[in-house]
């Protein structure tokens, strides 16, 4: 093949062909090549280094690897602009100490898989909000279901309740206190008060909960909490730490309810390592646009299952041996009622994390 034919032949491909000699300058360029590099003659890119046309790239040593297939290089046009390319690279026949770049502007190809993966990004942002929302419309049914069966409870029990109660004074009155019925009097006594304890925990939990909303130093509040439970957090060896933002922790919070919440959770997370561990309770500015305050108190006990992670803010849902399962149900209302989320995260042996998160 001539050279007027090879270069005929070069321009009617519809790849960049480039061809490099042994010093590593451009010999030869085809027709797509000065379109995609933005050059308007062969002889402006002639001579030039490949490496002023190719980024991150030299040739020295190539040859010995020829040949290569599907290589992904960066070409930079005229004006310094980046265009991602898929390369075969081989040794050009005729010119054997010459090498041949036969390169595919992939950019479009690029794109698209960047647009993709961002759609699967939304996708899934979209599917993990789509759930959040859907848990939450669960659980609030729950609550309101929950609701009116404690109002009903409430009436049809705590009345005869009463009357037990007035009932069990009257004979505690007329029974010799060192007698043996007194002592059956006594845990008749206890019941009725676990009843009635019971009782006013599930209307807790179902009612709408009426705020007292003033501004109240967070820290300051939990601070307040873990001092006041310092005498168990000595006895059980456990290790506290306090990562607090630097940023104003003032929000208008109904500052008896939220003591609850934060009270509840770490007594939970003393509760999840019986025998030591490190207590963690971090705050934090949160997006979008640092709207919003989080609370995260962080445990190294035994975890969550994970088949219990949806239902840990159900009512009467429990994993403890004792516990009646409105806790957390109670700590959910009351952020709800904030406008804030509350959350867990959990990993089995590794300890569990709660977050709760309050606007500014």
């Amino acid at each position: 093949m001539s050279v007027d034919q090879e270069k005929n032949f070069l321009d009617n491909l519809l790849d960049s062909v480039i061809v490099v000699d042994k010093e590593g300058k451009i010999r030869e360029v085809n027709q797509e090549t000065l379109e995609l590099s933005g050059y308007k003659r062969r002889e402006e890119m002639v001579a030039l280094p490949f490496e002023k046309i190719c980024r991150n790239f030299t040739v020295a040593g190539l040859k010995a690897k020829l040949p290569l297939r599907e290589q992904e290089l960066m070409y930079l046009n005229k004006e310094g602009k980046r265009i991602p390319v898929s390369v075969n690279i081989t040794a050009r026949t005729s010119y054997p100490d010459d090498i041949i770049f036969i390169a595919r502007d992939i950019s479009k190809t690029k794109n698209m898989i960047g647009n993709l993966t961002q759609s699967e990004k939304e996708l899934k942002t979209s599917y993990e909000q789509l759930q959040a929302s859907k848990n939450d419309l669960i659980r609030s049914e729950k609550l309101a279901y929950t609701g009116r069966i404690a109002a009903s409870i409430a009436h049809e029990v705590r009345n005869p309740l009463t009357n037990v109660s007035m009932s069990i004074q009257q004979i505690k009155k007329a029974l010799n206190p060192k007698k043996q019925g007194a002592k059956f009097v006594e845990i008749v006594e206890r019941n009725i008060e676990r009843v009635n304890f019971l009782i006013t925990e599930l209307l807790n939990s179902a009612r709408p909960i009426k705020l007292n909303l003033q501004a109240h130093d967070i820290h300051k509040l939990l601070k307040g909490v873990l001092d006041s439970n310092k005498t168990r957090i000595k006895l059980q060896r456990i290790k506290v730490i306090k990562n607090f933002t630097s940023q104003a922790s003032i929000l208008k919070i109904d500052q008896e309810q939220i003591q609850r919440v934060f009270t509840n959770l770490i007594l939970n997370a003393m509760e999840a390592m019986p025998k030591g561990g490190t207590l963690t309770v971090l705050t934090e500015l949160t997006e979008p646009d640092k709207n919003y305050f989080s609370v995260k108190i962080k445990d190294t006990g035994k975890g969550i299952l994970e088949k219990d992670i949806i239902r840990i803010f159900d009512p009467f849902f429990s994993t403890k041996l004792q516990g009646v399962g409105l806790g957390l149900t109670i700590c959910y209302g009351i952020i709800v009622s904030h406008s804030g989320t509350i959350g867990v995260e959990s990993e089995r042996r590794k300890g569990s994390v709660f977050t709760v998160s309050l606007s500014r």
